[in-house]
Formats: structure tokens, C-alpha cells, sequence
């Protein structure tokens, strides 16, 4: 599917790879560009650069008020960019509840409850999603499982409406990143990919229909894994992710 003269949301577009998905869908000739964050006055330095092609929305993607006050302004959608992410660090026994339900709630519920106020229009004007997810939803993560236990979790339920939403001509695109260099993964002390690569390897995925997108050099290498050592990423992971973290930061 072209980017260029469609319309898109983008959740969690402040920072990181959500403000680098904003700048390269407007360098893509999209039409307009309604960026999403809880606080849009985040946004003015993107809107000075951008003009009236992007468009700041209130959206927390965990409030139903906003989630419906977005679909109702949002009537021109053909494209959702699922990005917004919370990432707490810890190991699982020692995450209390409410931080374990939060990251469900922003990680998965969230996502998902505006996908389905939103899924009337995509299938109308037969348009798309690309979901940022991790690889922490494929390969458990040492420094965050709870962050990828919610991206495992989403990660299934994509695979679920890419069935569902198949046949009625809605792309449904899901992207794996590795480390990326943004205030979440400040403190990770490895090679890292930056948003702007990351951004634009995940939109030609979607242009080109995929249905995964690996999008930078980690992600390639845990992709191969994937395909040739399928033992090892599924019986010992974290092993596997060290020995390929290793390799990434050789090769630096």
C-alpha cells in the first residue's frame, strides 16, 4: 500500500521512534498526520516544522474519553500506527500489581480498545496498521519481562485481527525493533538502532504489506535465529540473546 496522500494516527508520537514514524510518513507525501500524546502541547516544535499536515490530538491510550474523542475526530483514518509503550524494568516476582497492570493496560487493552473503535473506518477505506511492537514479544527479555510478557501478548492478538481484518483489504503490519536509542533504553549499555531507521524500515514493511518487519540489525539476527535455531529460542533464550548481543557489539 503508498503512504503518500493517505491519512494516519500515530499513538506515542512525542519522542522516540513515534516522533521519527510522524517526521517520515509527512517526508512519505502522507496527507496528514494526526499525532497523538497525552500532553499535544508536546508537540508544538513537530507542528512548526510540519504546518497544518500534522495535526496534535489528545490521546492516552488507556482513557476511554480520549480513545472516543479521537475516532470521532479522526473520520478521514486510513492508517494507525500502534506506538505508544510503557517499559518498566525489573524481574517479574519483584514487579509489584499495579505496575504489571499498567503496562497490560498501555501495552495491550489500550491498543487494542482503539483498534476496535477505529476498525469501521480502516475497513472503509480499506487502509492499515502497523503495530511497534518488540522483540521482547518473541524472545523473553533479561532486563524487562513484564514489558515483553504485553508485547508477547499483543503480538498474538495482531496475528488474531490480521486473520480477522485479511479479507476485507486492511494491511496489518507488525514491527520487531531491538535496542532503540531513546529515552526507554537509555540505560542499556549495547549497540542500538536509531528511531529514524527503525521508523523508516517499519513503514516500507507496511508499504510492501508485510506481515513482520525486522527492522534493524539485532531484530535481523534474532529473525535468523528464529528460522535456524529454533531449540535455543525456545528453551534457552536469554543465552541466546547475550551470545547475539555480543556479536552485535563485535561488529560495532
Amino acid at each position: 500500500m503508498k503512504l503518500a496522500g493517505r491519512v494516519a494516527l500515530v499513538t506515542g508520537a512525542n519522542r522516540g521512534i513515534g516522533a521519527a514514524l510522524v517526521d517520515a510518513l509527512l517526508a512519505r507525501d502522507a496527507a496528514k498526520v494526526y499525532a497523538g500524546a497525552r500532553d499535544p502541547a508536546s508537540l508544538a516544535e513537530a507542528r512548526r516544522r510540519h504546518g497544518e499536515r500534522l495535526v496534535p490530538v489528545q490521546l492516552d491510550v488507556t482513557s476511554d474519553s480520549d480513545r472516543q474523542a479521537v475516532t470521532a475526530r479522526c473520520r478521514d483514518l486510513d492508517i494507525l500506527v500502534s506506538n505508544a509503550g510503557l517499559a518498566p524494568a525489573g524481574p517479574v516476582l519483584g514487579t509489584d500489581e499495579a505496575t504489571c497492570r499498567e503496562t497490560f493496560e498501555v501495552n495491550v487493552f489500550g491498543p487494542f480498545a482503539l483498534l476496535r473503535q477505529l476498525a469501521p473506518m480502516l475497513r472503509e477505506r480499506r487502509g492499515g496498521v502497523l503495530f511497534i511492537n518488540s522483540l521482547t514479544g518473541l524472545v523473553v527479555s533479561r532486563s524487562s519481562p513484564v514489558y515483553g510478557a504485553s508485547k508477547a501478548a499483543a503480538r498474538m492478538l495482531i496475528l488474531g485481527v490480521r486473520q480477522e481484518l485479511r479479507g476485507e483489504g486492511v494491511v496489518v503490519t507488525t514491527s520487531h525493533p531491538g535496542f532503540v536509542d531513546t529515552g526507554m533504553a537509555e540505560r542499556i549499555p549495547y549497540p542500538k538502532a536509531t528511531p529514524e531507521e527503525v521508523a523508516e524500515r517499519s513503514l516500507n514493511g507496511l508499504e510492501a504489506e508485510a506481515t513482520v518487519v525486522f527492522p534493524d540489525r539485532l531484530a535481523e539476527m534474532v529473525e535468523q535465529a528464529l528460522m535456524n535455531r529454533a531449540a535455543e529460542v525456545l528453551g534457552e533464550p536469554q543465552s541466546l540473546m547475550t551470545e547475539l548481543v555480543d556479536k552485535l557489539r563485535d561488529a560495532q
